[in-house]
């Protein structure tokens, strides 16, 4: 006889009947509850009686002459086989598809009757944790479809566990877990689960595409382990060692089909083996040869978690001629002699080659690896691989995720750690596959990002960095002290912002530099730098102001008549430059720069040429590469104006300029000159266009709009007007966002000429006459002039 308590109340194989209430209900009770004493099931199941204990006898003498229960005088029990109890036991061994094939309705479907409030609760108790664990069961199977990419088969057991019978609502926290299952196959219940959500509050926003990318299994690599481990004979053993995050219980489950997965289970005695062992548990002897006479593969995850027993039994049958292929996972070196040892670190470039961007973002740790091809935030996935390492583990991995290059001797005084602490802090994140052996943090970006999300801990580790780094190695972190702490003014901070400047302007990038400067209190020496900066990046007048509260010294004197000569007053920078000469080389340098550009505004190009000659000679003197670079380029200028050959020297300029993209721009817009002059339009066009892009690169918003001005010179010549007018307007907006009044000019006024506006040229000659160039208003005026008679035809390009 067999007991069916599923979807309904019956004993099968007898002829006691569903009428048979009370009888039933008293089998299906004892069946999972066990044995219990005559006097509490008496009043449990008859408490309204007027002699309870006399209806459980009769129902007792009933069941007897079935053979269907057993009672002494003081206890009741019942040996039935029955569906719920074999439920279970496929439940407690992982067999979730019996499990899930044996629910055929609510436990005891249907049998409410007249029980009573107490044995009514049990009913119901026990017919919804039933439907829970058989829910459970179901989601799991639906993952397990959905990670093979069977996704309309992972959404019927998903509706299946949402809509299984005896089971109560899903809980608010349920529903994320059942909607991508639902979504990524395309059910229709997607939809009606997201609408229930978003009136509880919740929010489900994701694509089916998305939801199978997390869904759909993110195993890959590790080809060499499984091929080992396949080839395992029977009888033999292997090892399989790696850190938290490492992918031993992936690589496991990878090989489940057809073996016995075993997760460590702590607790009872023999919890780990009992799928192997079953439910008769016996001697240890017995239980051993129980196992060594078992065949098939194995896999024991988790070895250190394991129940000491299973541990035990284990360990005894290493040493016997068992016929199992077995295979252990453990953090820690073998603790039993093995076949075969496989280590596990992180992935390898080649390995995740075929998908881009996975090794970069993760540097081939397998927890992030799974979850960056799942399309899930890394952050969290690392939080919980550093949950199990130490405190200091953490503190050094954070300190090191800030270094740009790994500095194990700055973190161990940073952190205030001996040699050995440190030595062994390194030991769990190397084990963890969290750094390499240098300390070099894998997946930095998503070290940072960890560490971002604890303000506290990464405050502390900047503040104990800075002071022990370079100049330039320091400001990264400086800026990150700055946002943490809102202070500016920290001790070191204003010395590493200058070095940092100082670099950025070397590398042609002043934009750049004067931003950065801007960030930090000012003093006369960064005021100055950033003044220069703003210089180089076309903002005139921004720059202007920035030397305003500075002393007059020579270096000061020489930067104002720069910005003086850019902003068109050129009567007060000729006098500044003048007084600058008498200082030292900086300001010598920079004032004779501005003297030979004054000379070739005023068309002096003998005069100009022997100026910034003699700039570059003291600029190459005082180490400056860049500037020396920019007074060649002057110099070929001045001899292009001059009618003169300047290829050779551009030549030398250009060899000179690859890794300064501001000096490089300036010298692709002189070359773009010469190839206009010779009629060289296509030629023109494309360099004056690599002159713009690069210069907007570096930030000299000036030299872009030169180029854009120069570039619808050679489009008005072609009779491109459209193109003309479009790169003429570029170049205009540029030049007011830069104050450069002269290209400001040059750029209105041929964009006057090539729409016929004469009030707009008018303007041009204007701004010129105000801004001290003469000899250019002259020009515009003649061009007026034609204008005016409808002749128009000569456009000005940028010099």
């Amino acid at each position: 006889m067999r007991l069916r308590t599923l979807g309904g109340l019956e004993l099968v194989g007898s002829n006691l009947r569903r009428g048979a209430f009370k009888p039933l209900l008293l089998l299906a009770y004892l069946a999972l509850e066990g044995p219990k004493p005559r006097r509490f099931l008496a009043e449990l199941f008859w408490p309204e009686a007027a002699d309870p204990m006399n209806s459980l006898k009769v129902v007792l003498h009933r069941l007897r002459q079935l053979e269907a229960i057993f009672a002494d005088e003081e206890r009741a029990w019942t040996m039935l086989e029955c569906d719920a109890l074999e439920l279970r036991e496929h439940l407690r061994t992982n067999r979730l598809s019996e499990a899930v094939n044996l629910y055929s309705g609510a436990f005891l479907e249907g049998a409410e009757g007249d029980s009573g409030e107490e044995l009514e609760d049990w009913i119901y108790t026990t017919r919804e944790a039933t439907a829970r664990e058989v829910r459970a069961a179901l989601l799991e199977l639906a993952q397990r479809e959905a990670a093979g990419g069977h996704f309309a088969e992972a959404a019927s057991s998903a509706e299946a566990a949402y809509r299984l019978a005896g089971a109560p609502p899903p809980e608010p926290e349920e529903l994320p877990r059942f909607f991508p299952l639902l979504l990524a196959g395309g059910n229709p219940l997607a939809e009606a689960i997201k609408r229930e959500a978003h009136e509880l509050g919740l929010e489900l926003a994701l694509s089916a595409e998305v939801a199978r990318g997390r869904l759909r299994q993110s195993f890959v690599g590790r080809v060499r382990e499984l091929e080992k481990l396949m080839a395992l004979r029977p009888g033999e053993w292997a090892w399989l060692r790696g850190g938290a995050g490492m992918g031993k219980t992936a690589l496991l489950r990878r090989l489940e089909a057809g073996a016995t997965y075993l997760p460590a289970r702590s607790g009872l005695p023999y919890a780990t083996l009992e799928p192997l062992l079953g439910s008769a548990l016996s001697s240890p002897q017995a239980l051993l040869r129980t196992l060594a006479s078992q065949e098939g593969t194995w896999l024991v995850d988790g070895w250190n978690r394991i129940d000491p027993e299973s541990r035990e039994l284990l360990t005894r049958l290493r040493g016997l001629r068992s016929k199992a292929r077995v295979v252990v996972a453990s953090r820690d070196k073998p603790a039993l002699e093995v076949d075969s040892l496989l280590e596990l670190g992180p992935l390898s470039a080649k390995e995740l080659e075929a998908h881009p961007g996975a090794y970069q973002a993760t540097g081939g740790l397998p927890a992030l690896v799974g979850a960056f091809l799942r399309g899930e935030p890394l952050e969290g996935v690392l939080e919980g691989r550093l949950e199990a390492i130490s405190e200091e583990a953490r503190a050094v991995y954070g300190a090191l995720s800030l270094l740009e290059t790994s500095n194990l001797a700055t973190v161990r005084k940073a952190l205030a750690l001996g040699a050995r602490e440190v030595a062994q802090a390194l030991e769990e994140l190397i084990t963890a596959g969290l750094v390499e052996p240098s300390g070099t943090v894998r997946a930095r970006g998503v070290a940072r990002g960890w560490l971002s999300a604890r303000p506290a801990l990464e405050t502390r580790l900047v503040l104990a960095l800075v002071p022990l780094l370079p100049d330039l190695e320091a400001f990264p972190l400086y800026q990150q002290a700055r946002a943490l702490t809102d202070s500016s003014e920290l001790p070191g901070m204003a010395r590493a912002y200058k070095a940092w400047a100082e670099e950025l302007l070397r590398r042609g990038f002043p934009q750049r530099a004067a931003e950065t400067l801007a960030e930090v209190a000012s003093d006369p020496e960064l005021s100055l730098l950033r003044a220069r900066a703003l210089e180089r990046a076309g903002q005139y007048k921004e720059a202007l102001e920035a030397l305003k509260d500075l002393p007059d010294d020579y270096e000061v004197l020489a930067l104002k008549g720069t910005l003086l000569w850019r902003l068109g007053r050129l009567g007060e920078a000729k006098t500044m430059a003048e007084q600058a000469l008498e200082g030292d080389s900086r300001a010598r340098a920079e004032a004779l720069n501005t003297l030979g550009h004054l000379s070739l505004a005023a068309g002096d190009f003998a005069h100009a040429t022997g100026f910034f000659r003699r700039a570059a000679n003291l600029w190459q003197l005082l180490g400056e590469d860049a500037r020396w670079v920019g007074a060649l380029n002057n110099e070929a200028m001045s001899q292009i104006y001059a009618g003169e050959s300047a290829e050779e020297l551009l030549g030398k300029v250009f060899a000179s300029t690859k890794h300064h993209p501001a000096v490089q721009s300036k010298a692709l817009l002189n070359l773009g000159m010469a190839l206009e002059q010779r009629k060289e339009y296509k030629e023109a066009e494309r360099i004056y266009l690599q002159a713009a892009a690069s210069a907007l690169e570096a930030g000299t918003l000036d030299t872009s709009a030169r180029a854009w001005n120069n570039v619808g010179v050679v489009y008005h010549f072609q009779q491109r007007k459209e193109e003309a007018e479009e790169a003429y307007r570029q170049a205009l907006a540029l030049a007011r966002q830069a104050g450069e009044t002269l290209i400001m000019a040059m750029a209105l006024g041929n964009l006057a000429e090539l729409l016929s506006d004469v009030q707009a040229l008018e303007e041009a000659i204007l701004l010129l006459e105000k801004s001290g160039h003469q000899d250019m208003a002259e020009r515009y005026k003649a061009e007026l002039k034609e204008l005016k008679s409808h002749l128009g035809n000569g456009h000005t390009s940028s010099r």
